[in-house]
């Protein structure tokens, strides 16, 4: 805050007229946009970032041009990440989890590379059609100097005399003191208040559940979801339970069908180790919390786990029962069971316990142009009681990801806690169901459908 207040101060000794300042200008032209954005794609900040780079064009062009209207997320992983034409958005999270690093990079490029520009660009949250926008005055000027070259001459009858002069330069010198004075005490009042907010920061429901998960003193592993399982799953067209999963039965050689082409042979699955670049993303942000700084905390492969590395510590397990099997050590305390029908190839949430107004099963399902996909949430306690677990849970990728956004949401998952009577000390034990839906491979939009509390 202090450091932002110093820049509106040497902001506000520049010359009025400085194009580089933010002014409420006129509508821009499309020059204008166009120099803007050549001036991002060949900034620092973008140098190394082809594809975002390459995004940010993208979507740029084609507003710029008129064409803002066939921005969506289909045609952005088709131009831009050279996806096939008829590949699945709701499936392949690689736009989503894309657009939310260039938002931050564009935010990093004009807070820090460009602080001055008159325009700025934003991608609204909710879809991928950027805006030009006049960045907002900040600076109010104090004064305006003397441009340089300009002639300092007095007309003979505006001058004063040698006592006038230095009556005017001592006035001027302790309006310029008192200036400075008060500009350090706003400063010093700044920081006391900024300071003050700091420790005082009104603590929100996703700090509790980010508390009892990373807890000091206790590990916290993170697993995410196992793509080579999936895949194998996908070529079987069978779901692997967990106890097959922890032997590695489920790979010897008699268990492939002959119709699997080459090269996925039992060998080449116990060989290949993978995993979603959604998962990995939500691990980076869950690593990232403030409350993670103080925990020990561990990414680990799912097939490389065992039972023994949970016992006595926190987990977060990513995926539904399908790409994570170590989900089934909860299935007993769990109502919501997520998985994926491989003959009929769609994704789906079983209600074991249906309450008034719920529906026994929830299945992946395009209704008038609208793509519905599922995601749970679950809060519960650990291995045989000991420590806490968190399932990011998901009939896709884009259920996945919605239950991976939900509790980053302060807002909305405030408004969820208050639901389910979480205090600033308590947070009960919970699984939430939730649906997101899109249109047109615009990003999805995530409400909660329904939620059970969980008994400890």
């Amino acid at each position: 805050m202090i450091s932002s207040l110093v820049k509106v101060i040497e902001v506000g000794q520049t010359r009025r007229h400085d194009p580089h300042l933010a002014t409420d200008s006129a509508p821009q032209t499309a020059e204008e946009r166009q120099a803007l954005l050549s001036s991002v794609l060949e900034s620092r900040t973008f140098a190394k970032s082809t594809k975002l780079a390459q995004f940010l064009k993208y979507i740029c062009t084609q507003t710029i041009e008129g064409n803002a209207k066939e921005i969506n997320e289909q045609q952005i992983g088709i131009h831009v990440f050279a996806r096939s034409p008829m590949y699945s958005a709701s499936d392949d999270s690689i736009v989503r989890t894309q657009a939310r690093l260039l938002r931050q990079r564009l935010e990093e490029y004009f807070e820090h590379e460009a602080p001055n520009t008159a325009l700025i660009i934003t991608i609204p949250k909710g879809g991928y059609v950027p805006v030009f926008e006049p960045r907002s005055q900040r600076a109010v000027r104090i004064d305006e100097p003397r441009v340089e070259g300009e002639s300092t001459a007095v007309p003979d009858h505006l001058a004063t005399s040698a006592h006038e002069k230095a009556a005017d330069y001592r006035i001027g010198s302790n309006l310029s003191l008192s200036i400075a004075l008060a500009v350090a005490a706003v400063l010093l009042m700044v920081g006391v208040v900024y300071a003050w907010r700091a420790t005082h920061r009104e603590i929100s429901a996703s700090d509790i559940l980010w508390a009892r998960i990373f807890k000091e003193g206790r590990p916290v592993l993170i697993v995410p979801s196992d793509d080579a399982l999936v895949l194998f799953e996908e070529q079987t067209k069978t779901t692997i339970p967990l106890d097959e999963y922890l032997s590695g039965s489920y790979l010897d050689k008699g268990n492939l069908p002959a119709s699997v082409a080459l090269p996925f042979t039992s060998d080449w699955f116990a060989a290949h180790q993978y995993t979603s670049t959604a998962d990995l993303n939500l691990a980076l942000r869950l690593g990232r919390l403030p409350a993670a700084r103080s925990a020990q905390v561990e990414t680990h492969y799912a097939r490389g786990l065992r039972i023994d590395d949970l016992k006595g510590a926190n987990v977060i397990l990513i995926g539904g029962l399908g790409a994570n099997p170590w989900i089934g050590l909860f299935s007993q305390r769990l109502n919501f069971e997520v998985n994926y029908d491989w003959k009929s190839k769609e994704g789906y949430v079983l209600n074991r316990h249906p309450q008034k107004g719920e529906a026994a099963i929830y299945r992946d399902r395009a209704i008038d142009g609208f793509q519905h996909s599922y995601g749970v949430l679950a809060f519960l306690p650990g291995i045989e009681d000991e420590g806490e677990a968190l399932l990011f849970e998901g009939t896709g990728m884009a259920g996945t990801e919605s239950a991976s956004d939900f509790p980053f949401d302060s807002a909305a998952f405030t408004s969820f806690a208050r639901q389910i009577g979480a205090t600033s000390q308590r947070m009960a034990y919970f699984e939430a169901l939730l649906e997101t839906t899109s249109v047109g491979g615009n990003a999805p939009e995530v409400h909660v459908l329904t939620y059970h509390l969980i008994r400890p």
